[in-house]
């Protein structure tokens, strides 16, 4: 894997990662029924195979991750990583303030559109434990999908290729991943070795009626193109971080403050999955946050380095 491309590490890593969790999933499967026949006060209810299959792909990509890490930690995607704290705090800070108060700016517009009523709808310890689980949500979602989408993909792509490949593929990709939809809940009554390749099939039918996730897709993939502006702009991945982890964290806490008023939001503030990103309203936001971007990172407060160019090809 040394003479490959960081991008190209990225997709056999992934791709393995797929493989090992669909051969393993039935067997995870059948002894998560045999654990709950066995220990029912641990596991009252039988695990659904989507279920499963989510864990055996969780603990093949981390184990995968830690054979190949050396592979996948590239020169580049270290140069992203490895900067002084204060240009860390700073570039994280930065970017979680701007991804707040982006997300601020929508719950105002919704509230005078009269689409979403602002009120502390669950109790206080409720509400907390709400708050904390989407805090580590937040974390986890902006450090490691920044890792792997903007500091493996999109910068192996660019320091390789023209930077308008770069962007549209490594987006593109990014986008897409969103809705391969985890498939229905059922369960497995005997062991079918080829029931995990069957399921990781069926998550992809989505696509097959690709008009109804346009909305979405274009709402996605301007996110994508702000983050990898911002990790272009400042030379490490620590602004992108903060917006990513902002962004998650203010949708997930978003019902903890309030409730929608009626279920479709319309097409200004999305009338399709996923609600919110595929709103008119939200892509103004975004590529407001992008403007924003470029003059915090005209000071080299949040800079780490300035970047080499692309190699063209």
């Amino acid at each position: 894997m040394k003479s490959w491309q960081p991008h190209q590490r990225l997709l056999i890593y992934l791709l393995l990662a797929v493989a090992i969790t669909c051969i393993i999933s039935p067997f995870l499967s059948l002894g998560a029924d045999w654990f709950m026949a066995q220990w029912p006060a641990l596991m009252p209810q039988r695990m659904p195979f989507r279920r499963t299959f989510n864990r055996a792909f969780m603990i093949s990509a981390i184990l995968l991750f830690i054979l190949c890490r050396r592979s996948l930690m590239s020169s580049e995607l270290k140069q992203l990583c490895l900067v002084d704290r204060a240009t860390a705090s700073r570039g994280f800070a930065a970017g979680l303030g701007l991804a707040l108060a982006t997300t601020a700016l929508l719950v105002a517009a919704m509230t005078v559109a009269e689409v979403f009523t602002p009120f502390l709808r669950l109790s206080r310890s409720v509400a907390i434990e709400r708050i904390a689980g989407a805090a580590v949500a937040a974390i986890f979602a902006g450090v490691s999908e920044e890792i792997f989408f903007r500091g493996i993909l999109f910068w192996g792509l660019r320091t390789h290729c023209y930077n308008f490949r770069a962007y549209l593929w490594a987006n593109l990709f990014y986008s897409a991943l969103h809705f391969v939809n985890p498939g229905e809940a059922y369960f497995l009554d005997r062991l079918e070795l080829t029931a995990g390749f069957r399921y990781w099939l069926y998550t992809f039918t989505p696509f097959l009626d690709p008009l109804p996730l346009l909305p979405g897709f274009l709402g996605l993939f301007l996110i994508g193109l702000v983050l990898s502006f911002a990790v272009e702009r400042a030379g490490n991945l620590y602004l992108a971080v903060g917006l990513h982890a902002g962004w998650v964290f203010g949708l997930k806490t978003l019902r903890v403050f309030g409730d929608f008023q009626r279920e479709r939001l319309g097409w200004l503030f999305g009338a399709s999955d996923p609600k919110i990103v595929s709103g008119v309203v939200t892509w103004m936001a975004i590529l407001l946050a992008g403007l924003a971007v470029y003059f915090l990172t005209k000071s080299r407060a949040v800079r780490s380095s300035d970047l080499p160019r692309a190699i063209t090809v």
